[in-house]
């Protein structure tokens, strides 16, 4: 699936409509399991952690009113798998109560080819868009901001407005073959000191926790460098060769989080999740690179629901831990030779 595949199915989703008005519970859920991925680096919920909040999306933002459970068990199986919890399939012809989905553990998930689409650059931002075609203008601008789905300031531009799929096919550019150099050490050193005391510089201007917009600016010898991934907690700029920061959002004591990135029980290691499962993805092979080759990091902590972030550097990979899908991260100093 590529992207304007993605964008025609998500075009297409069946709504139920009684006179005028359409039951909008499946773009909502859609774009509360985008908002999710954002933060969360997962494509999958319980059907218990995303009740409530899609209750909440429905009641505010859906003309007509239509359960969560209906959602869940109903939408497209193009775009997203639901399970009991046992792995049994949940048949979308069946009605299933928010009871019966509770009893049985029913969790879902994001297909794998939906989420290399937002993978993409603004990948999930466009995708959102489309969604947003469904609810009358006057309200997109709440919505966008109830799912946690405001894109930052450096990617405001007119390439996230939404325009019908071309009808024709572009040829890609095929990748180059040629074997990358490596980054040389003494500049991947040399941008990590200039931006831990950028970070230090406006965390004493704002008196603490940094609002996430201004770190979007970062310039280094006359080029903006970004230094996170509004799409993924872990973050390699395209001019480095091995991961530059690792990102942890904000949740309310009351939302589930299905990555929980921790301090042990010394408060000296963090032990910060993979993205995904699959140790080969390139963000974790970031990880991987920057741990082999000693290069410290940042971690932004979300402190509060406004995107305010505590910036934690330097920071060093000490250890992976592929069997719970995980590396350890320590303040005191790069791992011992």
């Amino acid at each position: 699936m590529d992207e304007n595949g993605l964008h025609e199915q998500l075009r297409r989703l069946q709504t139920d409509k009684v006179g005028s008005q359409h039951a909008l519970h499946k773009p909502l859920l859609l774009l509360w399991l985008f908002g999710r991925y954002l933060d969360e680096r997962s494509a999958a919920t319980t059907f218990e952690a995303a009740e409530d909040p899609l209750e909440q999306l429905i009641d505010r933002f859906s003309p007509r009113r239509v359960p969560a459970a209906q959602a869940f068990w109903q939408l497209e199986r193009t775009l997203w798998t639901p399970t009991q919890e046992d792995g049994t399939p949940i048949d979308d012809n069946i009605p299933r109560s928010a009871k019966w989905l509770r009893d049985n553990g029913a969790r879902g998930g994001l297909r794998p080819e939906v989420v290399d689409v937002l993978d993409e650059p603004r990948g999930v931002f466009l995708a959102a868009d489309v969604l947003y075609e469904y609810f009358d203008s006057s309200v997109v601008s709440a919505l966008r901001s109830e799912v946690r789905l405001v894109p930052p300031v450096f990617l405001r531009s007119t390439a996230l407005k939404r325009e019908a799929p071309s009808t024709t096919t572009t040829k890609l550019p095929q990748p180059s073959r040629t074997k990358r150099r490596e980054v040389p050490i003494e500049f991947e050193r040399a941008v990590r000191s200039a931006v831990f005391k950028w970070l230090e510089d406006l965390t004493a201007q704002n008196g603490g926790p940094i609002p996430f917009a201004q770190m979007a600016n970062f310039i280094f010898d006359g080029t903006r460098i970004p230094v996170l991934n509004p799409q993924s907690g872990i973050h390699k700029p395209a001019k480095l060769d091995s991961a530059l920061s690792i990102k942890t959002v904000y949740r309310r004591p009351t939302e589930e989080r299905p990555y929980e990135d921790e301090l042990d029980e010394s408060g000296r290691i963090l032990r910060y999740k993979y993205r995904g499962k699959d140790p080969l993805h390139s963000d974790n092979v970031a990880l991987r690179n920057a741990m082999e080759r000693k290069l410290p990091l940042f971690w932004l902590k979300g402190v509060d629901p406004n995107a305010n972030y505590e910036a934690h550097f330097p920071l060093w990979l000490t250890a992976e831990r592929p069997e719970q899908h995980l590396f350890e991260v320590s303040f005191q100093g790069p791992p011992k030779s």
